[in-house]
């Protein structure tokens, strides 16, 4: 049994059979974003759903999790049942990812609130892969065929032939907690890529969000769906629900404020690789699904902005990954590269390093914007780099801004920020008279928004001024301290080192 199960944090899950269901509207009417509804099933109008499942471990931690349509080309089901949910429903370690676990669990599908007398339970095998390496994803088999839950009336669902770029209209399938229908509920939304960059901690690059609602604690692992076709195109990973609690409480950051409001899913459409004749298999040519353990020294330390620095020379100083880990392979390979993609083709890493020498530290840009970090683990130095293995690679991105721009001091001790020669546009300061005094981080707040300039008289002096600055998508600079003192002349401004504490 796995260590640590079910870990009962943003979970979901949603079915359907496509061959029946294009070119119909599957969400019925429901509005873009609109409330959820609770699926009736006593007249097998939700049917095609019924793939879809309630998933509990030993100790009653749930979460929800979709029954796979692995039957082959004749449409005959040969193999064991699987279903999909979320990595992190199985065992909650960041940068993990497991083959061939055993585990405890079972899922219980018809998971109507109106047909209880029809709920159907099944114990499920092992866990055949878990990861919580660049996405949050688990495959597991069940103690009983796929033909044997096909008979019974339960309907497998299709994973989405590729995933889309643009804008793709979905629905959610799942079973929320906190309502009073303990059963599938059924909400409406579009979904869009994150790209490279995603601004709440815990998501990896390459994730998709969506603002479908009613998304709830117990929905990870639940589908979301093609409006139209009722293929999976992700799995619910984390919601806005709970997001929010761990945000919104203190939150000044605009752009993290808006990232808050979003639930955010992973693709799994490359998984139809591994079933070859309705088994799953991780050791093929184009499925080597593997065992990673990728453990960063002090993760909470990383933080989604870097900045430039201005050096003494009046150059930009770059910032550096400073990344330490311990990986479970003998070697590992990394780049850096501007779209998560890339992580996924050969070309740029670099040559293989021994697994005992864990540290990255390369210049970050010069460009500004997102950046990507990937490192993938290798049993040689000669170990080629193919495009299944690459599905294993682990990605941390960053976004780096530009310097912090220095207030403007005159002759009178008056403070502003002059924004004509700088992408930011909002400015947070305040100021401390103690000695010695150091400037802290953005959260603190003590920091007000400098809603024009601010005059100090001779008196107050010496005293630090704490700032740092916004750009208009409401991404933050670097913390900068000046400690203005009294001169005979011209305001002295003593540039110190910018705080080590960013965000």
């Amino acid at each position: 049994m796995l260590t640590r199960c079910f870990i009962p944090l943003l979970l979901l899950v949603a079915p359907f059979i496509a061959g029946q269901s294009h070119g119909r509207d599957l969400a019925q009417g429901l509005t873009d974003q609109g409330p959820s509804a609770a699926l009736q099933n006593h007249d097998q109008r939700y049917g095609l759903w019924s793939g879809i499942g309630l998933m509990k471990n030993a100790i009653g931690q749930s979460c929800n999790a979709v029954l796979l349509d692995t039957r082959d080309r004749q449409n005959k089901a040969v193999g064991p049942a699987y279903v999909l949910t979320s990595g992190h429903c199985v065992y909650f370690s960041y940068g993990t990812a497991a083959i061939n676990q055993a585990i405890e669990a079972n899922i219980t599908f018809n998971y109507f609130h109106d047909t209880p007398a029809q709920h159907r339970s099944f114990l499920i095998k092992k866990a055949h892969w878990s990861s919580m390496v660049g996405t949050d994803l688990a495959i597991l088999e069940l103690d009983t065929s796929l033909a044997a839950l096909v008979a019974k009336g339960i309907v497998p669902l299709k994973l989405a032939a590729h995933q889309q770029a643009g804008e793709r209209e979905v629905i959610n399938v799942g079973s929320p907690s906190g309502f009073r229908e303990k059963g599938l509920r059924m909400s409406a939304c579009k979904e869009t890529a994150t790209n490279s960059f995603v601004e709440h901690p815990g998501v990896f690059p390459g994730a998709t969000k969506n603002r479908c609602q009613d998304l709830q604690y117990g929905s990870s692992g639940s589908p979301m769906l093609d409006r139209r076709t009722n293929e999976i195109t992700g799995i619910v990973s984390k919601v806005a629900a709970v997001i929010k609690k761990d945000i919104l409480s203190n939150c000044q950051n605009t752009s993290a404020c808006e990232a808050a409001k979003f639930n955010y899913s992973y693709p799994a459409n490359d998984l139809h690789h591994c079933f070859v004749d309705g088994r799953f298999l991780n050791n093929t040519l184009n499925c080597q699904l593997k065992s990673v353990e990728l453990v960063l020294e002090e993760p909470w330390k990383l933080n989604p902005y870097v900045h430039l620095q201005q050096g003494a020379t009046g150059l930009s100083v770059r910032p550096t990954w400073n990344i330490r880990f311990s990986i479970l392979d003998p070697f590992y390979r990394f780049k850096s590269v501007r779209d998560v993609k890339e992580c996924r083709f050969p070309n740029g890493y670099y040559s293989a390093v021994a697994s005992a020498e864990g540290y990255i530290n390369q210049e970050i840009g010069p460009a500004l914007g997102p950046h990507v970090l990937c490192i993938i683990g290798i049993q040689s130095r000669s170990e080629p780099l193919t495009p299944a293995l690459l599905h294993n690679v682990f990605t941390h991105a960053v976004f780096l801004t530009a310097p912090t721009p220095a207030p403007q001091i005159s002759l009178n001790y008056n403070v502003n920020w002059d924004d004509q020669h700088t992408d930011f546009t909002q400015h947070y300061f305040y100021v401390d008279t103690s000695q010695g005094a150091l400037c802290q981080d953005i959260d603190d707040v003590r920091y007000a928004f400098a809603n024009g300039s601010a005059t100090y008289e001779i008196s107050q002096l010496p005293i630090t001024l704490c700032s740092y600055a916004r750009n208009s998508a409401g991404q933050p600079s670097a913390v900068r301290t000046d400690v203005i003192e009294i001169s005979r002349y011209l305001p002295t401004t003593q540039m110190l080192e910018p705080s080590a504490s960013l965000r």
